[in-house]
């Protein structure tokens, strides 16, 4: 019985020190709550100071071009482009859902553009 509780001891012991020279796991960090009527403002680390930060407004099909187009998630710039060959090819986008005809963008793809994009007709 005391030969179990030495061994036991000494693995604990063994836990302690492999813990802290490996280190010990930091907590993620969570934003603060905001107060009332006051924005919540998150810090970029990962972010050079130089470049904004900034949600992307909506995209009007019918005007956006390339460069336009680019900044949207998963639009590179062949997509981009097949997006305005495919406006100049077919008259105005008359709807979001005219993007599924684009080479290039599937369901899933389209379904992460909709809230990006519009139409203005």
């Amino acid at each position: 019985m005391t030969r179990s509780l030495l061994v036991k001891g000494a693995m604990l012991v063994v836990t302690i020190i492999v813990v802290l020279w490996i280190g010990w796991p930091a907590p993620k960090e969570t934003p603060m709550q905001a107060e009332p009527n006051q924005p919540m403002t998150v810090q970029a680390t990962s972010v050079p100071a130089s470049v904004s930060v900034k949600a992307p407004s909506k995209v009007d099909l019918n005007r956006a071009g390339v460069d336009e187009l680019t900044r949207l998630p998963g639009v590179g710039p062949v997509l981009a482009q097949r997006m305005v060959e495919w406006r100049k090819a077919h008259g105005r986008y008359r709807s979001v859902d005219d993007l599924q005809e684009v080479k290039g963008i599937g369901k899933k793809r389209m379904e992460q553009l909709r809230p990006l994009v519009f139409v203005k007709v």
